[in-house]
């Protein structure tokens, strides 16, 4: 592997250790926008609760309809934020293994088994006598 090759292995693990770094940022900021939902949940079913509490006019099955509803709607903005979570976490998985591939990722060897490469000569050297470089 040429010092080029090394060099552009560095600077993509810092970038991705820069975007995974970013990846858990955003994981944070979406686990309390759940939470902040549900507090936000909590606040409107005791206001709906009150409200239906003192409500006559409308019968059980209704209330619990009115209920039933801000509820589902609260799962559902879990559920879609959770979904965004998730991708993130893949996002993070697809990174360490393509950064795992790179750096396990090896010369083929040669006729005789070894990983030594053409390139691994200079002129001049013993290689012109049959010598190879250990």
């Amino acid at each position: 592997m040429s010092f080029l090759e090394k060099m552009k292995m560095a600077g993509k693990a810092m970038v991705d250790s820069g975007a995974k770094t970013m990846l858990k940022t955003d994981v944070v900021f979406l686990e309390r926008e759940i939470k902040n939902r549900k507090q936000k949940f909590g606040l409107e079913m005791y206001d709906l609760m009150e409200a239906l509490e003192d409500d006559t006019s409308l019968s059980v099955e209704e209330k619990e309809g009115r209920i039933r509803l801000a509820f589902d709607i609260t799962r559902r903005d879990v559920a879609a934020t959770k979904v965004k979570i998730n991708l993130k976490f893949e996002e993070m998985a697809t990174m360490e293994a393509d950064t795992s591939a790179s750096l396990t990722k090896r010369r083929p060897l040669s006729a005789e088994g070894s990983a030594y490469d053409d390139s691994m000569v200079s002129e001049g050297s013993d290689a012109e006598y049959g010598h190879r470089p250990y």
